[in-house]
């Protein structure tokens, strides 16, 4: 199953993430592999440099997410508009042009689309 979660506010990252590892979870109890991505845009890309998550601790959870195989991608246009530079992002995280653009790309590939 093919999954996208989006994120657009910064105080969604907790639901967010707790959602991608109950789902994770439920796979592998279950035997369903998940292939899941994490769009985010707007104001919840701050919360994706090193410097943001040092401060509220969602930079470790992400990475661990990561390392399931998870893709964290962080949409450029926002990056821009929220002055973050793409030099500070975690070295998991993936740049994609527009996450509008990624995002109805994903959903006619077929993926859920979900936004906690």
């Amino acid at each position: 199953m093919k999954v996208l979660f989006h994120i657009d506010q910064s105080v969604n990252w907790k639901m967010t993430v707790t959602n991608v590892i109950n789902m994770l979870d439920y796979g592998k109890s279950e035997n369903i592999p998940f292939t899941i991505e994490i769009v985010a845009n707007g104001e919840a890309v701050m919360e994706l440099s090193n410097r943001a998550s040092s401060e509220n601790s969602i930079g470790e959870r992400l990475k661990a997410i990561a390392e399931l195989g998870v893709i964290i991608a962080a949409c450029n246009n926002a990056l821009k508009a929220h002055k973050v530079d793409a030099a500070d992002l975690h070295t998991f995280i993936t740049i994609v042009p527009a996450g509008v653009v990624e995002i109805a790309t994903r959903q006619s590939e077929g993926y859920a689309y979900i936004k906690p």
